[in-house]
């Protein structure tokens, strides 16, 4: 065989191998995530793998083409012994880091229930997060090192046997040959790389092309997926409407007709992955007692929604009343650094003092950052509580000794009226409590059940000591989730809708008419607007949401979903892939989207598409131009 020959059969072995692995991850990533994928069955799978190979091979070319380059080149190579050498290595290494993410996505699916995007290597890399829970998160996840331990191993052996099988002699193409064949594969790599020929190459959008919206993420892969989307994170302007008509769907400009305003203080307590299912608005066993009867004496929220999956999508959305429809959170977009609306900097015009309160390691998914952004005057940390005897050992401080020292603070530190926000992360994986509580509190049938119940227990006793302070009657709470826990027992809550639906319990002590149930649709950009209208507020200001003491223009919720965005309007649930409506479900009537009205119902889809459109028409307009305030 000669030295031409055996290349080419190389490349093609090791070419087959990277597919072979793809393929092999795809099915192993599809058991996993089965009961996310309502439907598949193994000819669909199939299926749906013989349309991944588009984007399989996309990847392969990307990552590979150096090598392959190199292999081919017609070009004399100095000390080609050593080039042979360092070229293996170049390849089991690039190959082996790609398919690091590829595996690692088995398990951090569920959590936001896409490939991911380049914005995980943002996450890797952020100051603090990614090495102080590695070693929690390669123990509870054991089983994604020992899977890339073994594929490495694998695939060492296998390339090896390939070189083996494909040796090459002094005999070698003449140099024509070894041109046209460089330049030919130059062509072909062009090819796979874009994903055809087609005008625009393909990205992670073009994969609703291939197969229903919730298979989606079984036709990509994570490298394709992460390297599709590194550069493509700034949004494009969006024209539907005019400025009038835009304006009849959705008016970001708020004021409300208020005689006085009421300098009362404001608590939000952000609860880290409250699941309206595991509290007592769930309709199945509650592990939040003293949430409930807390509510008893409160305005609930019994249809409210997150607006992301993550807590550097909930913070915004709850503070400043951005949800998240970008490829990445909106503090790491390239708009992060905008000017923006928040209860903060709106109070602090009418001289509320304020602070941000997070149990976690300083630099924790950036929200110094983004408190300093929203105006907050203090950001405390596990620095500043400065007593690591109550350091959970992966995320910060637990959540009943830093919710006492945020009592303690507020009443030492902050001067009336302020404004406060309350961080908890003890019920986030690996889902642990204190020594003291884990036979004292009940641990249900999921592994978040017992840390839910500890966080209950340790707002129940923020609340007994927030009660003796001066400040306590003069003041109004918020209590709401970040997002949803990707744990559930119901299909409702797993997907769908329902993998948004949380709690959101507005509670003032000395309001006695601020008590009884909001039952429309809300969601955790409404906040913003409804603690400015509640408090009087008169001054224009920006939002995306509507405030729930007032009546609005419309009652609607807006999500993204595995590269889907999910719109709520009048009681219908619109399923929309990149502009292009799939699904359309009675949200009050068919919860678990079984009846698919796309067809049937024709003018509400348009009416309920127009709104969506609408949305992100003003959105993305507001982001673009950095118009997220008002002069």
């Amino acid at each position: 065989m000669s030295d031409f020959l055996g290349i080419y059969k190389r490349i093609a072995l090791q070419f087959l191998l990277l597919l072979g692995c793809f393929f092999m991850s795809r099915a192993i990533f599809t058991l996993l995530q089965y009961h996310y994928f309502e439907g598949i069955t193994l000819s669909k799978f199939l299926l749906i793998a013989f349309a991944g190979l588009r984007y399989d091979i996309s990847a392969i070319f990307a990552i590979n083409s150096i090598y392959f380059l190199a292999l081919l080149s017609p070009f004399p190579k100095q000390k080609p012994i050593l080039m042979k050498k360092a070229l293996n290595v170049f390849f089991i290494v690039s190959n082996t880091v790609a398919f690091l993410f590829e595996i690692s996505d088995w398990a951090y699916f569920p959590f936001n229930q896409k490939r991911s995007t380049a914005d995980v290597l943002d996450m890797i890399t952020r100051r603090g997060d990614f090495t102080n829970q590695l070693f929690s998160l390669l123990i509870q996840y054991w089983y994604i090192p020992f899977s890339c331990a073994l594929f490495t191993f694998l695939f060492i052996c296998t390339n090896k046997a390939i070189i083996k099988a494909t040796p090459s002699t002094k005999a070698a193409a003449n140099l024509f040959k070894r041109t046209t064949s460089f330049f030919l594969l130059i062509v072909i790599g062009i090819i796979g790389i874009r994903g055809g020929l087609q005008y625009v190459p393909i990205g992670i959008r073009n994969a609703v092309e291939a197969t229903e919206n919730q298979f989606v993420p079984i036709v990509l892969n994570t490298p394709f997926s992460i390297l599709t989307t590194i550069n493509n994170n700034k949004l494009e302007e969006e024209k539907y409407f005019d400025d009038e008509t835009l304006k009849q769907y959705i008016n970001t400009d708020k004021q409300y007709q208020h005689s006085t305003f009421e300098a009362k203080n404001v608590v939000i307590l952000i609860l880290e992955s409250y699941s309206k299912e595991f509290t007592g608005l769930g309709g199945m066993k509650s592990y939040t007692p003293f949430l409930d009867s807390l509510m008893q004496h409160s305005f609930v929220c019994t249809n409210a929604f997150a607006n992301g999956y993550r807590s550097a999508e909930g913070i915004p959305a709850i503070l400043s009343g951005i949800p998240s429809i970008q490829q990445e959170p909106f503090t790491t977009s390239p708009y992060g650094t905008n000017r923006i609306t928040t209860i903060v900097n709106l109070l602090s015009q009418k001289g509320y003092s304020s602070a941000f309160y997070h149990g976690g390691t300083n630099g924790t998914m950036s929200f110094d950052l983004f408190a300093k952004n929203a105006g907050f005057q203090r950001y405390v940390g596990r620095k500043e509580y400065a007593n690591d005897k109550d350091y959970d050992g992966v995320w910060g401080i637990w959540d009943e000794p830093f919710l006492q020292y945020c009592n303690k603070d507020i009443s030492t530190n902050l001067k009336e009226p302020f404004v406060a926000s309350i961080f908890t992360i003890s019920s986030h994986p690996p889902y642990k409590v204190p020594t003291a509580y884990q036979s004292a509190l009940p641990k249900g049938t999921l592994p978040i059940h017992q840390p839910i119940a500890y966080t209950d227990l340790a707002l129940r006793k923020f609340f007994n000591s927030a009660s003796r302070q001066k400040w306590y009657r003069n003041t109004i709470f918020v209590i709401v989730a970040d997002h949803c826990s990707p744990l559930s027992e119901d299909d409702y809550y797993h997907y769908h809708q329902g993998r948004f639906a949380i709690p959101l319990v507005y509670f003032s002590p000395n309001d006695t008419n601020l008590k009884g149930s909001f039952n429309e649709l809300t969601q955790q950009i409404d906040i913003l607007p409804s603690v400015m209208d509640y408090l009087g507020y008169q001054e224009h200001f920006f939002a995306f949401g509507n405030s729930i003491f007032s009546t609005a223009q419309n009652r609607y919720t807006i999500q993204q979903w595995s590269g889907n965005q999910l719109w709520t309007l009048n009681n219908y649930f619109l399923r929309c892939a990149y502009q292009k409506p799939d699904g359309l479900f009675d949200a009050q009537n068919d919860k678990l989207c079984s009846n698919n009205l796309l067809k049937d119902k024709d003018s509400i889809r348009q009416l309920t598409l127009n709104h969506l459109l609408a949305f992100r028409q003003a959105y993305n307009e507001a982001m673009i131009h950095n118009k997220l305030w008002i002069k």
